[in-house]
């Protein structure tokens, strides 16, 4: 399994998929974004200004056969 609920059963969380330091995050594209508060946002990164605001960022996922 790739994934476990978490302790208090509100999220579905990855067991083998992580969240990528903000300093390595393209800019200018739609990510998902971490905040400082620990909110997943689906955004774009515009460039290291926004490292006060997002701490971490991942791809987006993508379906099978695309």
């Amino acid at each position: 399994m790739t994934h476990k609920i978490n302790s208090a059963g509100t999220a579905a969380v990855s067991t083998d998929v992580f969240w990528l330091p903000i300093i390595e995050c393209p800019a200018g594209v739609k990510v998902l974004l971490l905040t400082t508060h620990g909110v997943a946002i689906v955004g774009h990164y515009a460039d290291a200004k926004d490292r006060g605001f997002y701490t971490h960022w991942h791809p987006l996922p993508k379906r099978r056969g695309d």
